[in-house]
């Protein structure tokens, strides 16, 4: 947004004056009129157009900086700012912006020991060469150079699966800090996208500055990395960067569609905007400098002629178009989904009984959990069957124990050979309530090769689902790669499943491929993939993956009443 970009701008301006030994009064003059930019709601275009005596009017800007603002949005850079950077070295700004190093320090840093960027720094604040210059104490030093660790952290984008829970904790805290009225976890985590950089949080106030004070004071928050009139960016103790946004309370709206995103979005939003005549930032929809809609996202999209987009659907991939045809899904929603089609026990791998994941189970609400305990795993040669009888009679008893609520389905995961074949005794198979079967080792193979094991596989009359098609695991193992088309197809034609799997280190398939499932019009079933007790509210996971993916509640197994679904696997079993 131009606000905001512009105030980046003539504070990055400032620290350059500084940097060349300019004149203060000017850097200062630059800091003011950055600071009066972040805190202006109009759109500052909207402004200019009347004007330079408009944008002198504006406490703060002088004549020399309104020529600036004029000269950027004419041609998107600050002449000053160029011309100065292509006199101090490459990196300069990005060292200066450590908290702690001001332009002195930074000078200093360069001149003496060729600091140039942020990789030298780390490196003259390890080797103990920037010990001796004067302002860099041994304490200094260290709080430097956590920063920078956190900072390189940072870089690295985590799972949905780790971090989200640790987003909606922090959101409770940020929740309850005075001065905040209202607060959203926002960004990629309120997509649901599968992986995020950072946790961006927008909350409502009256009083940004006190707030944001507050806000950094939270004991999660390990390390403050930069603070403006309206923002803050920090660290949690794991490197995982927070971002928190200030914005008025009548604002909130288009402040929940500005830093929710997608960018591309949001670009998309903007153009249909000035395509009616209208401009769009973080506090609203203007016509000229007059704000038509800002206090609810409902509002901020009927002021562009559209519905209401979900937040999964932000990421310019036709939902401008569909929403605008009122094509727009009618999406899975969490209260749609009446249990969980991947879970196990400690008959095969995992930590918790039978009953433990039935309790946990009955406290989510659910009205069936299939156990799919790996058949592999339940015994070796003619073992298998035997245990595999044990473990129904314990189902059975627990299902007539709890009435049924949740039912218990004597499922079985079962690994797909690297021909297609299944590892598990034929009558095993049969006699299983419900099959999953999933790649477990020899990843990798060649396209044409892994498409032929998978559907071979779907081709087994036994099989109802294919599990976590892909195989991907998020810093181990990278998707398989087959015709995925091919694939879900078949599965639709054979009138069978295929898994959108929300175990956190899988998050299985991809969006691109999820959506591809959806529409070919494959069922779909949503597994945790849960190893215990505790796993199973991943399911989150698995709906935010199914909504990005456009999914609606008709061809989502697990929205089925359990009579339903056990109709399902009936007719299944009268086809084979």
């Amino acid at each position: 947004m131009s606000n905001e970009a512009i105030a980046q701008q003539l504070r990055e301006l400032a620290d350059l004056t500084d940097y060349v030994g300019d004149s203060p009064f000017k850097a200062r003059a630059y800091r003011q009129a950055a600071h009066t930019l972040e805190t202006l709601t109009t759109p500052i275009e909207a402004i200019a157009e009347q004007g330079v005596d408009a944008l002198q009017a504006i406490p703060g800007i002088g004549e020399a900086i309104a020529e600036k603002i004029v000269a950027y949005l004419q041609t998107g850079v600050l002449p000053k700012r160029e011309q100065l950077l292509s006199q101090v070295p490459h990196g300069v700004l990005e060292v200066m912006a450590v908290p702690g190093i001001g332009a002195k320090t930074a000078k200093l840093l360069h001149d003496r020991l060729g600091v140039r960027d942020l990789e030298s720094l780390r490196h003259a604040l390890l080797s103990g060469a920037a010990d001796q210059l004067p302002g860099l104490s041994p304490h200094k030093r260290e709080r430097l150079l956590r920063l920078l660790e956190l900072q390189h952290k940072s870089q690295r984008r985590t799972p949905l699966g780790f971090a989200l829970q640790r987003g909606q904790d922090l959101l409770r805290a940020v929740q309850q800090v005075q001065g905040v009225q209202q607060a959203q976890l926002c960004g990629s985590a309120r997509r649901m996208q599968e992986d995020i950089g950072d946790l961006d949080f927008l909350v409502a106030t009256e009083l940004p500055e006190p707030t944001l004070e507050a806000l950094l004071k939270l004991p999660e928050i390990h390390a403050v990395y930069a603070q403006g009139a309206h923002r803050a960016q920090a660290f949690l103790s794991d490197g995982l960067q927070v971002d928190f946004r200030a914005t008025p309370p009548n604002h909130w709206g288009a402040g929940l569609v500005y830093l929710t995103g997608s960018k591309a979005h949001t670009i998309r939003l903007r153009q249909r905007a000035q395509q009616r005549g209208l401009k769009l930032n973080e506090y609203g929809v203007w016509r000229g400098d007059v704000c038509i809609a800002s206090e609810s996202e409902e509002a901020v999209y009927a002021a562009l002629g559209l519905p209401c987009i979900p937040p999964p659907l932000r990421e310019d991939a036709g939902e401008l178009e569909a929403a605008e045809q009122g094509r727009l899904p009618q999406l899975l929603q969490p209260q749609h989904v009446r249990g969980d089609l991947q879970s196990h026990s400690n008959w095969s791998d995992g930590f918790n009984t039978l009953e433990e994941m039935a309790q946990t189970a009955a406290a989510l609400g659910y009205d069936y959990l299939a156990i799919t305990d790996h058949a592999h795993l339940l015994g070796e040669g003619g073992e298998w069957m035997t245990a595999f009888e044990q473990r129904r009679r314990e189902i059975d008893a627990l299902n007539e124990q709890y009435g049924g609520r949740p039912y218990l389905l004597d499922a079985l995961e079962v690994n797909i050979r690297a021909d297609g074949s299944l590892d598990a005794p034929e009558a095993m198979l049969h006699r299983a309530q419900l099959v999953l079967a999933g790649v477990h080792d020899a990843h990798g193979m060649p396209r044409e090769q892994m498409t032929q094991r998978l559907l071979r596989a779907l081709e087994h009359p036994a099989v109802d689902i294919l599990a976590h098609p892909t195989c991907r695991r998020y810093g181990k193992r990278l998707a398989n790669d087959a015709d995925w088309e091919r694939i879900f197809e078949r599965a639709r034609a054979l009138g069978k499943a295929v898994e959108i799997n929300g175990y956190p280190t899988r998050m299985d398939p991809p969006t691109p491929l999820a959506r591809a499932l959806v529409e070919s019009g494959a069922w779909v079933s949503l597994g945790t993939d849960s190893h215990a007790a505790r796993d199973l509210p991943a399911m989150t996971l698995a709906v935010g993956l199914a909504q990005r993916a456009w999914a609606t509640p008709e061809r989502v197994l697990n929205t089925l009443a359990r009579d339903a679904l056990l109709q399902w696997l009936a007719d299944r079993r009268q086809q084979v």
